[in-house]
C-alpha cells in the first residue's frame, strides 16, 4: 500500500503546489483546452494545480504512477472534466464524496439578530445567510476551536478563525428617503470601517478607470504624430457613444424593481448589503480592489454573487444582525460544501463489429450524441461495391449509453457497446470560492491523509500482536 500513498501525495514542498496527473511519452498525452496549455502531445511532466489553476511542468524524466488524472475540457472558470484511469470504483467513490462532504469551506455560521421587524422569520433568515457562498480561500484560515481564551478557557475568535459580516438595512417611506437614509448610513460605516459591496464596487471602478487611462495614454503616445489634435476623429464619437449606452445600461441594471401602482415601497434587501467588518489584518491581506480568489466579484471578502436577493421590507422594516462565518465541512451542513455538483460516470466502450454504410451510417450518426460516430468516405474497393460513406467511432467519450441504435436489428448486430471498469469520467462544478482543480486536490489530500492512518492503525496492530 506505501507505494500507492506515495503517488497520491501531492507535491507540498513547494507552497500551495499540487501535482494531480502526469504522463510520459510513451502514454497517452492529456487533452486539456487550449487555454489551459501549450502542446503537451510529445511533452514529459506533469498537471499542477496552483492558486491560479491549472499548469503544466516539464520535466526531463518520466514519473510513473499506478494511475493517471487527465484533464478533459474546462467549459467555464467553475466547471471541469478530467478522467481518472486504472482505479476501483470504491476510490473514485471516495473521492467524490470527499469533494462533497469533507472539503473544507468558510460560511456563515452563528448569527446574532439584533432586531428583524420584517416578514421573514429570524431562522429563515438567519438560514439564507448561512447558504450565501463567500469568495474567500478557506485554505487562508485557521479551524475555529484551535485557540482558547486565557482569561474564560472559552474558544476564542480571531481574524485567523472567524470572518464578521453586519447587516443593517431600514426602509424608507418612498424611493428619495430610502436612498437619503442608505447614503447616511453609508457615512456611518465607513467611519465604522464597515466594507459593503458599493465599496468594492467603486474600488474596482477606480482601478479599472486608472488602467484604462494608462493604456490610453500610451496608445496616444505611439499615434500622436499621425493624429491631427483639431479634427476630431469617428471612431472618437463611436466610443462616446457606446460609453453612453453602456453608462444608460448600468444605471438601468441598479434600479430597483418596479413594484406595482398603489402599492407601498418596497426595498429591496441584497447580498450587496452585508457589510464586512475586517478583523485584525484582514483588511490588508484582503485589498478591496483585488480580483479575488474565487469567481465573484472579487475585492475584500465578499459573497460570490452580490445579486441574491435576502429578504424584502415594507416603509419602517428594519434588519439589524451580526453574522460570524467559520470554517467547517460539507457533512455537518450543506453550506459547507464546495461543489455545487460532483459527479462521475464510466467511460463507454464502443466497437463496431461489422461495417456500417450510407443510409445505416447516417440513421446511427443522428441516433446517437453529437460527435459520437462521424460519416467518412469509404476506400476505393468498398467503393466498388456501392458504397458512398460508412460511420466511424469519432468521441466515445460524448456517449451517454444511448440504446437507441437498437431499435434496429441490423445496427443491433453491429454494434457493441459495454463500459470500462477502471476508467471514469469526473464532472466537477466548484460554487465559486475555489476552482474545480483545486478542490479535486484537496480533495486527493484528504483522502491521502485517510489512507496514513488507516497504514498506521494497522501497523500498530501488526506490532501489538508480534509483541
Amino acid at each position: 500500500m506505501q507505494p500507492l500513498l506515495q503517488h497520491l501525495h501531492h507535491k507540498l514542498t513547494e507552497p500551495q503546489l499540487y501535482r494531480i496527473s502526469s504522463h510520459d511519452n510513451n502514454s497517452t498525452a492529456p487533452h486539456p483546452p487550449k487555454q489551459m496549455s501549450p502542446n503537451t502531445d510529445t511533452a514529459t511532466g506533469s498537471w499542477y494545480v496552483t492558486p491560479s489553476g491549472l499548469q503544466w511542468h516539464h520535466s526531463t524524466t518520466p514519473t510513473p504512477t499506478p494511475f493517471s488524472i487527465r484533464p478533459l475540457s474546462r467549459p467555464s472558470r467553475d466547471e471541469l472534466s478530467f478522467e481518472l484511469i486504472g482505479v476501483d470504483v470504491s476510490f473514485a467513490n471516495a473521492l467524490r464524496r470527499i469533494m462533497i462532504a469533507e472539503v473544507p469551506t468558510m460560511a456563515l455560521e452563528n448569527v446574532y439578530m439584533w432586531n428583524n421587524t420584517s416578514l421573514i422569520h429570524d431562522e429563515v433568515l438567519c438560514h439564507r445567510l448561512g447558504l450565501v457562498p463567500l469568495n474567500v480561500d478557506p485554505r487562508l484560515f485557521d479551524e475555529f476551536g484551535l485557540e482558547v481564551e486565557e482569561d474564560t478557557g472559552e474558544l476564542a475568535s480571531t481574524d485567523r478563525n472567524t470572518i464578521v459580516m453586519r447587516l443593517h438595512v431600514v426602509c424608507g417611506r418612498d424611493e428619495k428617503e430610502d436612498e437619503k437614509i442608505r447614503h447616511k448610513m453609508n457615512k456611518k460605516w465607513k467611519m465604522e470601517g464597515l466594507v459593503s459591496g458599493y465599496d468594492v464596487q467603486k474600488e474596482q471602478e477606480k482601478r479599472e478607470e486608472k488602467e484604462k487611462r494608462e493604456n490610453t495614454r500610451t496608445e496616444e503616445g505611439e499615434d500622436e504624430e499621425e493624429q491631427d489634435p483639431s479634427v476630431m476623429d469617428v471612431t472618437v464619437a463611436d466610443d462616446a457613444a457606446k460609453e453612453a449606452s453602456n453608462l444608460q445600461a448600468s444605471n438601468q441594471a441598479k434600479k430597483t424593481p418596479i413594484d406595482s401602482t398603489g402599492r407601498p415601497f418596497t426595498r429591496h434587501v441584497y447580498t450587496r448589503d452585508l457589510l464586512w467588518a475586517p478583523q485584525g489584518d484582514q483588511l490588508s491581506n484582503f485589498p478591496l480592489h483585488s480580483k479575488g480568489v474565487g469567481s465573484g466579484v472579487g475585492g475584500g471578502i465578499r459573497p460570490i454573487s452580490e445579486d441574491i436577493l435576502l429578504a424584502k421590507l415594507r416603509p419602517g422594516q428594519v434588519i439589524e444582525l451580526e453574522a460570524h462565518a467559520r470554517k467547517g465541512v460539507g457533512k455537518d451542513h450543506a453550506k459547507f460544501s464546495p461543489v455545487a455538483t460532483a459527479s462521475y460516470r464510466l467511460m463507454p466502450q464502443i466497437e463496431i463489429l461489422k461495417p456500417i454504410y450510407d443510409d445505416l451510417a447516417e440513421e446511427l450518426v443522428n441516433w446517437f450524441e453529437p460527435g459520437v460516430f462521424t460519416l467518412v468516405p469509404v476506400s476505393k474497393e468498398e467503393n466498388k461495391k456501392g458504397y458512398k460513406t460508412k460511420a466511424e467511432l469519432s468521441n466515445p467519450y460524448a456517449c451517454t449509453m444511448s440504446r437507441n441504435y437498437m431499435r434496429n436489428p441490423i445496427l443491433k448486430e453491429s454494434i457493441k457497446m459495454s463500459r470500462i471498469p477502471n476508467h471514469f469520467i469526473f464532472n466537477v462544478e466548484s460554487v465559486g470560492m475555489m476552482e474545480p482543480a483545486v478542490i479535486v486536490a484537496e480533495a486527493l489530500r484528504i483522502l491521502k491523509e485517510k489512507c496514513e492512518r488507516v497504514v498506521e492503525l494497522a501497523d500498530g496492530a501488526l506490532a501489538s500482536m508480534g509483541e
